[in-house]
């Protein structure tokens, strides 16, 4: 196994097992433990002949460097994700697309949140970049309740790239500013649209906007600078699945 990850958490585990995004290698459990969902973790994992470790809870907190294990430790590989090209022609048939493009979002919480309120509204996938933002690690997997485990993720280098093959595939783009921007419920939609999100501090990079076909903004209470990226994703999202 070339990089070996420790998922930790009763859903990010079981989600890990159910989708096979992964490979495998060995289960801890709490050996004290009589929760009927970590029951079914042993069921599946007994499933798929994978080694099963009973320890205590000390040793589960000290692999993962967290009390936040819920009685389960997954020792798995690397998730497998999407290049461009090879996502595009698995949803080609979809009759609506939504991708959901991340821009230098470099905060795990946030990374898992958006993954979260992507895969439970109906996005389509999510495009991060390979450098400069959050690394799909356990802590990203747990904050998304497991969505990340298999939800679809399409990492690029080159955003801008990115955006510009897109919209030759007859996407429009939109991405969330506050710069000559609009009311996101005047922005027009399309069967193919892409939401670029911008980083905690700084927002979407220049070239990002230049990219973008409409600018939007979330109008509110003008003493409140803004919200949060993955509140902010929330709302976006929501509209765009409700309305496309």
């Amino acid at each position: 196994m070339a990089q070996e990850t420790l998922l930790y958490g009763i859903t990010p585990v079981m989600q890990c097992l159910l989708h096979k995004n992964r490979q495998i290698k060995r289960l801890w459990v709490n050996e004290k433990s009589s929760s009927p969902r970590v029951k079914e973790i042993l069921q599946e994992a007994k499933k798929r002949n994978i080694s099963i470790e009973k320890v205590d809870s000390h040793k589960l907190g000290n692999l993962v460097n967290t009390k936040l294990h819920q009685n389960v430790v997954l020792s798995c590989g690397e998730l497998d994700t999407y290049d461009l090209d090879e996502f595009l022609e698995k949803i080609a048939e979809q009759p609506k697309k939504l991708l959901i493009a991340l821009d230098q979002v470099e905060d795990p919480q946030n990374l898992g949140a958006i993954l979260r309120t992507a895969a439970f509204l109906g996005a389509s996938g999510l495009i991060t970049l390979t450098k400069h933002s959050a690394p799909l690690t356990a802590a990203v997997s747990k904050s998304s309740a497991g969505a990340m485990e298999y939800f679809p993720i399409i990492q690029v280098g080159n955003l801008s790239e990115c955006l510009q093959k897109l919209k030759r595939e007859g996407f429009l783009v939109a991405g969330a500013s506050s710069d000559n921007s609009v009311d996101y419920r005047e922005c027009p939609l399309t069967d193919y649209m892409v939401l670029v999100m911008g980083s905690e501090g700084q927002g979407l990079r220049k070239l990002t906007q230049k990219r973008c076909d409409y600018q939007v903004h979330i109008p509110g209470n003008k003493e409140t600078e803004s919200l949060n990226v993955s509140a902010a994703s929330a709302i976006l999202i929501q509209h765009l699945v409700s309305k496309q």
